[in-house]
């Protein structure tokens, strides 16, 4: 159960990351930590934009908040940082020296290479061996927190996906995506998200080119997709690399996590 602070979740899970599916991810996590969150931003505002502000921003979150002048890039980022906050009390909540935080406790910062990170809010402190992780598409937004390096993309599956697809998606990998009976649009998304996500999970030690990583393999996992990849030097050391996908309606969503000692080695 979620502590009470909580207002984001509606009633049901999204369709875009059913119970089971948290549940898998939870289960390849070093000692089962890990918070996600993943949310209909209609849902969440719901006329109550001033009332999530205030619940959920510090007062330096809420200056920034004001720099940003173009809407939709308002919403996103202050929807980010209130799903990475939720993704990350659901993480610490189940812990003893984090157990009594609050959403105002927190701040989401962001490095110089662009990667957020949480501190607690008056101290700075950053909990050791935190990572998290955000993700906005469309009326789609995602909060990912895990003691591994992490990394979650949702894509909104349009025609834009075509437009670029030379940018990351070699013939090798198109000839493995049509093993799965998908149209070529799900295929995509479903390469898309997996090569953001783990982009994302090696961030902090570089930026990994899309076509940097090789898709190897589309396996079953569970009711979900498992697409292995390799990945060229200086991550060659990592051997296969795993993300778990899903695809629902007209979204893919996609979760990697990569132990911090075998990215660190």
């Amino acid at each position: 159960m979620l502590p009470q602070y909580t207002t984001l979740q509606p009633q049901q899970p999204s369709p875009l990351l059913p119970d089971d599916l948290k549940d898998l991810l939870i289960s390849r996590t070093r000692d089962n930590s890990l918070g996600i969150i993943v949310i209909d931003t209609d849902l969440l505002i719901n006329g109550r934009e001033n009332e999530l502000i205030s619940k959920w921003l510090t007062e330096e979150e809420h200056q920034q908040l004001t720099r940003y002048s173009f809407e939709k890039r308002r919403k996103e980022w202050f929807l980010g940082r209130i799903c990475a906050k939720q993704a990350t009390l659901e993480l610490l909540n189940k812990g003893n020296r984090w157990a009594a935080l609050q959403p105002l406790d927190l701040s989401i910062g962001v490095n110089p290479g662009g990667r957020p990170y949480v501190q607690i809010a008056r101290s700075k402190e950053v909990p050791a061996d935190l990572d998290i992780s955000i993700s906005h598409s469309h009326q789609k937004v995602a909060g990912l927190a895990c003691r591994d390096h992490c990394g979650v993309d949702i894509q909104y599956l349009s025609d834009t996906l075509f437009k670029v697809k030379e940018r990351y998606c070699k013939e090798t990998e198109a000839a493995l995506l049509d093993s799965t009976a998908e149209d070529e649009l799900i295929q995509l998304g479903l390469l898309w998200v997996a090569k953001e996500a783990l982009r994302k999970c090696l961030n902090s030690a570089g930026h990994p080119g899309f076509l940097a990583m090789q898709l190897e393999s589309i396996r079953p996992e569970q009711d979900y997709r498992k697409l292995d990849f390799t990945l060229d030097e200086p991550y060659a050391h990592l051997g296969t690399v795993s993300v778990i996908t899903h695809v629902h309606d007209d979204y893919a969503l996609a979760v990697c996590t990569v132990a911090s000692d075998r990215l660190d080695a």
